[in-house]
């Protein structure tokens, strides 16, 4: 692969909220979750968990939690909600609180558990697929753990909505990497 096919996706991946009625096909999943596996993480851990959500009523309630976590963080400002239930599939990326158990563990966690996000999505979005990370579960983790089927050693670190996008979508707008890096301290410009 070529620098350039790269910094293509990473042109073109954009935060997708609303998809079209399309399934996903399980083969597709595997492909994602496999790229999400070839993260590296400390010490090779691997603590990364997925658990795959096609069901419409978990899909729903787990949207009743994040728009009300929404609304609480946002109030009338809150973003464009994703209508979960009509989301082809989530997945939720867990892993067990024993990897992290100690302060230095659970920023290692941390360490391994977004790589393999950033893998998923990438992987997803060269499929064809859209896709947005999302993190608000923390804050009500004890709740959407028993949606999940978790027991209570389990942590969820993001759920993803996955699926073709409703909408053709094109270049990202980014700040150029000049505007937001610094020479040796904040403040100093790179250039």
């Amino acid at each position: 692969m070529e620098y350039a096919d790269l910094e293509r996706l990473f042109a073109t991946q954009r935060a997708v909220r609303l998809f079209a009625s399309r399934p996903v096909d399980d083969a597709v999943i595997e492909t994602i979750i496999a790229a999400a596996t070839r993260a590296p993480s400390a010490r090779n851990s691997q603590p990364w968990r997925f658990v795959v959500i096609r069901e419409r009523a978990t899909k729903e309630r787990l949207g009743e939690v994040f728009d009300e976590l929404g609304s609480q963080m946002y109030g009338a400002g809150a973003p464009e909600r994703t209508p979960w239930g009509d989301v082809p599939v989530l997945i939720a990326v867990t892993s067990e609180y024993a990897f992290g158990s100690t302060e230095s563990g659970l920023a290692a966690l941390g360490a391994s558990i977004y790589p393999a996000v950033q893998n998923l999505l990438l992987a997803a979005h060269s499929l064809g697929l859209g896709s947005v990370l999302t993190t608000r579960w923390k804050a009500r983790e004890a709740e959407v753990r028993p949606l999940l089927g978790l027991p209570e050693t389990m942590a969820v670190h993001a759920i993803i909505p996955l699926g073709y996008p409703a909408e053709r979508m094109g270049k990202n707008r980014r700040r150029a990497a000049s505007e937001v890096t610094y020479r040796e301290r904040f403040g100093a410009p790179w250039n």
